[in-house]
């Protein structure tokens, strides 16, 4: 999955729970280096090409990002 489709999946749930959020990175950086820093209050997500990352911990897809993000920030992911 190309990064920014990926940004675009994980900033849509992270709304979806209410969370407010800050994405270091756009389409035009996107390009020149497949990488992106998310920032929520309480978790730093890190995308490199298909790997991502919440404080530092991997994770194998967006769901598990999401209850990983969930848990730290207090709420229950239903997916």
């Amino acid at each position: 999955m190309k990064i920014d489709k990926l940004v675009k999946q994980i900033t849509k749930k992270l709304d979806a729970e209410g969370l407010k959020y800050e994405v270091i990175g756009d389409q035009h950086t996107f390009a020149i280096s497949p990488t992106c820093t998310i920032h929520t209050n309480q978790c730093t997500i890190e995308i490199i090409k298909d790997r991502i990352t919440v404080n530092e911990l991997p994770v194998t897809d967006v769901d598990e990002m999401m209850e990983e993000i969930m848990e730290v920030e207090g709420g229950t992911y239903v997916g």
